[in-house]
């Protein structure tokens, strides 16, 4: 197994990666401890001092990716930036993240929302709530006029079902090349449609132009 963007290659971490693939390969229900084990090289009496079940495991999987998207937003977050583009930045990022890890992303957007036990959605869902509590800010930038309290999570919502579309009927890859759908989605409620398309439009040139992922770049 390949060492992670968020994980290195010690017992503890191949456990975690091996779950994520489990998940992704045979679904959570269908994976066992045993399996965890095996696909992770150790031992099931090794495993059992990490995580006391493969709950515990998927858990330690979900709390790996909400800790990368907490470093990846407290690190593109500068004062020096204009809080629209950091957070566009941020997208950006973690979709990179997410198609550099597939059986990462299965999860955060299949398995905890569909066959994982409630907690685990729980725990996945307090960090889509952290980001739809960052894209609420926009609301003092609003051209739109007063937005009613829920219009973040519900914008984020729609912008993580596109990506969730995807992954569930047209596979992994690239994901990063839906930056710009996801920026319009989360952002028109806010800025309007205009200036929602105007971010996804520079988004998609710059994929075209560097051939790299779409998301947009720091201003130089």
């Amino acid at each position: 197994m390949s060492e992670g963007r968020f994980l290195a290659d010690g017992e503890r971490d191949r456990i975690i990666r091996a779950t994520a693939e489990l998940c992704s390969a045979v679904g959570y229900e269908q994976m066992t401890e045993v399996d965890i084990a095996a696909r992770a090289a150790v031992s099931k009496a090794s495993f059992a001092p990490y995580f006391g079940s493969k709950q515990a495991a998927a858990q330690a999987a979900i709390e790996a990716i909400l800790a990368a998207v907490v470093e990846i937003m407290g690190r593109l977050f500068s004062p020096d930036r204009p809080e629209v583009e950091s957070y566009l930045l941020g997208i950006g990022s973690i979709l990179e993240l997410m198609e550099e890890e597939p059986p990462f992303a299965y999860i955060s957007y299949i398995s905890a929302r569909q066959t994982m036990p409630p907690p685990l959605k729980d725990r996945l869902d307090s960090g889509s709530n952290l980001l739809a509590a960052m894209l609420d800010r926009l609301r003092d930038q609003s051209p739109q006029g007063r937005q009613p309290p829920r219009t973040a999570r519900a914008a984020l919502g729609g912008a993580e079902a596109v990506v969730r579309r995807e992954i569930a009927f047209g596979g992994m890859e690239p994901l990063s090349r839906l930056v710009p759908d996801f920026i319009y989605a989360a952002t028109v409620p806010f800025l309007g449609q205009r200036e929602a398309l105007r971010f996804a439009r520079q988004a998609e040139g710059r994929r075209r132009r560097d051939g790299q992922s779409p998301a947009l770049r720091p201003s130089r």
